[in-house]
């Protein structure tokens, strides 16, 4: 275990288990869902919870912020540039990152709380609405996929590829 958990990056840590665990011991106090008791199960739980949240901000809320110009980015090859150049470059990326998933957990919260209301108010089942949840999961991972192999496509581009 301690082997494992030495493996794991800085930015794992900041960008999946803690956003993962701050939304979910608020969701668990709002009641909206409950999160393991054992300590591996826990780990689990809110490192796949923050890796959801930060691929829904990644996928859904980062392309909203920049169409409506809230957030501008350098291209692609300028950005690897100034990355070769500049070593903490990285690790704002980082950190930007990290407000991104965090700003994404802070607004899920109040579409959790209102998701439950709906639901309960035209009595839907509630194993229906913990099961309802699988197909946006596979889309969002999905589409996750597809981005992170542009990234890589870009990047294959910019050192001599295509």
């Amino acid at each position: 275990m301690n082997e494992l958990l030495s493996k794991i990056s800085s930015y794992n840590i900041f960008n999946y288990l803690f956003p993962g665990a701050v939304f979910s011991i608020v969701a668990d106090h709002l009641n909206i869902v409950a999160y393991p008791s054992d300590v591996i199960d826990k780990l689990l739980w809110f490192y796949f919870i923050g890796m959801a949240i930060s691929r829904i901000g990644s996928v859904v809320v980062e392309p909203l912020l920049r169409c409506w110009s809230f957030v501008t980015y350098s291209d692609y090859p300028r950005f690897l540039r100034a990355c070769a150049s500049d070593a903490k470059l990285e690790l704002m990326v980082e950190v930007s990152n990290t407000y991104r998933t965090l700003a994404t957990a802070f607004a899920l919260l109040p579409l959790g709380l209102l998701a439950g209301w709906i639901a309960g108010g035209i009595g839907f089942p509630a194993p229906w609405r913990e099961r309802l949840i699988l197909l946006p999961l596979l889309v969002l991972f999905l589409f996750s996929f597809r981005k992170q192999v542009g990234y890589i496509q870009r990047r294959v581009n910019h050192h001599g590829g295509e």
